[in-house]
């Protein structure tokens, strides 16, 4: 029988989930990070097992017996034992697979034929790990992989979701723009003819933003936050926060109007307390936490398209896989210092005017409105 997975391309990132369990499999320790990235030796969760739906009727259990040093795979809920593996030699594996997918050019890659047969003999023919069905209204849908794991300090067992992000791919998205995620800005001193001169700018073959951003600034178009273009984004940022889609808004216009060059949201929050658009007491302290609370919103469920419903979708936290392979979280019960990472080691990302239908002016009810749009993603160093 042929494996499932052999010759097929992932990316990097897309692989990482599969390495993971494989990692947390043949270790059976997943050891928490400090808010700098690094390992606390003395701060781990014990994998007890790893849940997967890898069967449309059947979800498997991957247990792990660290006395016994094996893993036993069976469907959950049943004595049926499908096959008893040593801890080893998903170890191995993972070994193999992190050289290749860290080593391999190109940002899609296969597996090596090894991997994939040790994947067939473990029933995984998905690397990328299926949502179990029964647990998808209690985990929701960011989550990549769920294990049930031991506190190693409260020996309190828990089963939680984990969303999980490489170091050795592409820098990870934390909050994806969309053709839904504009920003509306009402235009005052224009016109029908400024509107086609200025939709009509464009820089070899892409729309050319600084030449856009020049005609406004020499045009003198002055520019105010009206709202979200879509009202399902403005709904699921009032969830968050009552002002947060004017924060963001300020965010947006200082990246893409203003042009400071630290694009950093550390740094945008510092010259957004300096300004305090919104005259609040304490600024520094304020604009921090709402950032915050968006950052951890938009990596816990909410996106710009869909309603949210205001809950956590990632009940665990987040995995990160190293450079060297090693893999490391921030979990629950470290829910500030994760909050603290995400602000540091984020930035206010340029993304494609074409692909994101932002940059040129529309008229409704005749007046005249730019469509902004940003996204925002991980720095590739940790801050």
């Amino acid at each position: 029988m042929v494996s499932a997975i052999k010759g097929k391309t992932l990316n990097k990132g897309e692989w990482a989930e599969f390495y993971v369990m494989l990692k947390l499999l043949g270790e059976g320790r997943l050891y928490t990070a400090d808010k700098m990235l690094k390992k606390k030796i003395d701060s781990y969760l014990d994998v007890l097992k790893v849940i997967r739906q890898e069967y449309e009727t059947q979800v498997l259990e991957y247990i792990v017996d660290e006395q016994g040093a094996t893993v036993t795979i069976k469907p959950q809920g049943s004595d049926n034992v499908f096959e008893v593996v040593p801890m080893q030699q998903f170890s191995q594996n993972a070994l193999t697979l992190f050289d290749n997918i860290k080593h391999a050019k190109g940002s899609s890659v296969t597996a090596p034929d090894s991997v994939c047969e040790f994947a067939q003999f473990i029933y995984v023919s998905k690397p990328k790990a299926p949502a179990v069905k029964a647990m998808k209204k209690l985990f929701g849908g960011k989550n990549d992989i769920i294990i049930e794991v031991r506190d190693g300090q409260t020996a309190i067992v828990s089963v939680m979701g984990f969303s999980i992000k490489s170091k050795f791919a592409h820098n990870a998205t934390l909050f994806n723009a969309g053709s839904s995620s504009q920003f509306l800005f009402k235009l005052s001193d224009c016109d029908d003819q400024t509107m086609f001169e200025f939709n009509a700018i464009k820089e070899g073959n892409g729309r050319g933003w600084a030449l856009c951003r020049d005609y406004l600034k020499s045009h003198n178009i002055g520019m105010e936050f009206a709202r979200t273009q879509y009202q399902t984004y403005g709904n699921n940022l009032l969830l968050v926060r009552e002002s947060m889609a004017k924060i963001l808004a300020w965010c947006v216009h200082d990246r893409l109007i203003v042009s400071s060059k630290d694009y950093g949201v550390m740094e945008t929050v510092e010259r957004m307390a300096a300004a305090n658009p919104l005259g609040v007491p304490s600024p520094a302290i304020y604009y921090e936490k709402v950032l915050k609370d968006f950052l951890m919103a938009g990596f816990t469920g909410m996106t710009a398209g869909s309603p949210w419903d205001g809950k956590e979708q990632v009940n665990g936290g987040y995995i990160v896989v190293m450079d060297d392979g090693d893999v490391i979280c921030y979990h629950s019960s470290d829910r500030e210092t994760f909050r603290d990472y995400l602000y540091r080691n984020t930035y206010f990302e340029y993304v494609s005017a074409d692909k994101y239908s932002w940059s040129r002016i529309i008229k409704i009810d005749g007046e005249y409105f730019l469509p902004l749009n940003i996204s925002v993603r991980f720095y590739k160093s940790t801050r």
